[in-house]
C-alpha cells in the first residue's frame, strides 16, 4: 500500500528568504549576528589550512573545497535553463594542497559574490528551478539559495570555527 499521498505537500512550490534577508543569510560583512566568511577564513596559514586535527576527517581547506562544489553547483542550478542537465562542476570533496589554498579561498570568494548578485535579482527569487511532483513541492531559486547555500554554508562554517580553535587560530 502506498502511504505517500497521505503525506503529500501542502505546499505547491517552496521559496526562499526574500533578497535582502538572502543577502545576510548568504554573507554577512558587517556581521549582524555571526561571522562572515572572509573573517572566518582569515589568517590561516597554508599549511593550517590544510591540517586535519587528530581524529577528524577533513581540513578547514578540505571544508571551504566542498562548499565550493556545493556554490557552484548551486550557482549553476539556478541559472540553468533546465536544470536535468545540470552536473556537479567539482567532486563533493576534492583534495587540496597548501599551495592550492590561497587560490581555492579566493575562487570561493568570487562564486559567493555571484550567489549574492543572483539572490538581489528580485525578480529571480521566485523562478522555479525544479517542478513540482506528486510527492515534492517546486523549488524556487531563492528556495535553492537559502536552503541548500546558505544553510549548508552556515553549517560548514560552524564546523570551521571548531576546527580553527582546535588548530589553536
Amino acid at each position: 500500500m502506498d502511504t505517500r499521498s497521505d503525506t503529500k505537500p501542502h505546499l505547491k512550490t517552496l521559496y526562499g528568504a526574500p533578497g535582502s534577508t538572502l543577502a545576510i543569510l548568504l554573507d554577512d560583512p558587517e556581521e549582524h549576528d555571526f561571522p562572515c566568511a572572509e573573517r572566518v577564513l582569515a589568517d590561516l596559514s597554508n599549511e593550517l589550512a590544510v591540517t586535519r586535527p587528530a581524529g577528524l576527517p577533513y581540513s578547514i581547506a578540505e571544508i571551504v573545497a566542498h562548499l565550493l562544489s556545493n556554490a557552484r553547483f548551486n550557482l549553476a542550478l539556478c541559472a540553468a535553463e533546465e536544470a536535468a542537465h545540470v552536473v556537479r562542476p567539482l567532486p563533493d570533496w576534492p583534495e587540496v594542497s597548501a599551495e592550492g589554498w590561497p587560490a581555492l579561498q579566493q575562487e570561493y570568494f568570487t562564486v559567493l559574490a555571484e550567489i549574492q548578485q543572483l539572490a538581489a535579482e528580485e525578480s529571480q527569487q521566485a523562478r522555479v528551478v525544479f517542478a513540482a511532483t506528486d510527492d515534492e513541492p517546486a523549488w524556487t531559486v531563492g528556495y535553492k539559495l537559502t536552503c541548500s547555500v546558505a544553510k549548508h554554508a552556515a553549517y560548514h562554517m560552524g564546523q570551521i570555527i571548531v576546527l580553527r580553535n582546535l588548530l589553536g587560530v
